[in-house]
């Protein structure tokens, strides 16, 4: 039986963990709905498709790997942002370097693996098949409906709200011959930061951040103990309490992104588009994890205060009309963590800045951090 082999270069952290996840399934799924022939994957983890900053430079690296290799096919898996002429690109593919690529910050937030996976059967029937005309093509996969128009059908069946384009460049110029393209722009910038947010799993922060939830727990508890905070707790309304949570997370975001450097500035290593993108990542990465650190610090406060403020005591004190109940409560724990929130920030100023860097930044956004400091450090 005719042997296929295909390497799979992935970044490392996202990709890496995406391309060890579907990998096995991959040859099965070639050989049902592509050809059935034997489908060789092999993984190569390799640093430079998670820090190059030109497409040029990920296509010349995967060539040179494809050669040593022997590969009959190439296909990266990267954390770069991908454009064409001011269009996200969400995968491209060269015929002549028997090349594609795939923008894992294109799909969006989640579900990622699901599409990777729909839209590597589109583009590696796209690489096989390039040889043959639309007649040969529909002849040759005859009764195989999923593949054969070759207009990616797998990819745009997956992308309802932002859909995508297939663009062919008949001269083969600019480094591929076809493009898929997301389309309409808003929606796919919007996709493509969620996506550069994703790849910086902001959900690993609130785990490393342990001293300052210790921080802010401890300043709410002892500012509960004083009944001024129980008085403010009933005579603000709704809005107010909106008002106060959404000034105690957006000034912690601040906090910590001018407290760490976080804020990328402008240099000769970062291209201006880039640098924007990833300073945005920053602030919604930050933004989701302290978010979440604050409906933990929510709840927490919650427990404590149902188990540790008699109601009685509590009514006696603010002189409240009416009963004593959850929703009075939840208003209490709702200002303690507010202001706990607030007094959280301080702490995290004085967390490691290297700590918080790594779980703020992704692989990439690291070794651009590294890149620049070095390029600064050699003027």
């Amino acid at each position: 039986m005719q042997e296929v082999s295909i390497g799979l270069i992935a970044a490392p952290e996202l990709p890496e963990k995406i391309a060890n996840d579907i990998v096995n399934e991959l040859p099965r799924i070639f050989s049902s709905q592509i050809d059935d022939i034997n489908w060789k994957i092999e993984i190569e983890i390799n640093p430079l498709t998670g820090a190059a900053e030109t497409q040029q430079e990920i296509s010349d690296e995967a060539h040179n790997i494809m050669v040593r290799k022997n590969w009959d096919y190439t296909l990266c898996l990267t954390d770069l942002p991908l454009f064409s002429q001011k269009q996200i690109v969400l995968a491209d593919v060269n015929y002549q370097l028997k090349i594609a690529r795939i923008s894992l910050p294109a799909f969006g937030f989640t579900p990622v693996r699901y599409r990777v996976k729909k839209a590597m059967i589109e583009i590696i029937g796209d690489l096989y098949y390039q040889g043959l005309k639309k007649e040969q093509y529909n002849v040759e996969k005859e009764g195989k409906s999923d593949v054969d128009k070759k207009t990616g059908d797998h990819v745009k069946k997956y992308f309802r709200f932002s859909p995508i384009r297939r663009i062919i460049s008949p001269d083969g110029m600019n480094e591929s011959n076809v493009r898929y393209i997301v389309i309409p722009k808003i929606n796919g910038r919007l996709r493509l930061l969620l996506g550069m947010t994703h790849a910086n799993r902001p959900w690993t922060i609130v785990s490393s951040f342990k001293p300052i939830i210790a921080v802010a727990f401890a300043t709410g508890a002892y500012v509960l103990i004083f009944p001024t905070l129980w008085k403010l707790s009933v005579s603000f309304s709704v809005y107010r309490l909106i008002g106060l949570m959404s000034v105690a997370v957006v000034s912690m975001v601040i906090w910590m992104v001018v407290s760490h450097h976080l804020w990328e500035k402008q240099s000769e290593k970062s291209k201006k588009k880039l640098r924007r993108l990833y300073n945005y990542a920053t602030i919604t990465t930050l933004t989701i994890a302290v978010c979440s650190y604050y409906v933990m610090l929510f709840i927490i406060f919650l427990v404590a205060i149902m188990f540790f403020v008699p109601p009685d005591l509590f009514s006696s004190t603010t002189n409240i009309e009416g009963t004593v109940d959850l929703t009075t409560f939840v208003k209490l724990a709702w200002l303690a963590t507010s202001v706990a929130t607030i007094a959280g920030s301080i702490g995290a100023s004085v967390e490691n800045e290297e700590l918080v860097r790594n779980v703020a930044y992704g692989y990439r956004q690291n070794r651009r951090y590294r890149e620049m400091k070095q390029t600064e450090s050699r003027k």
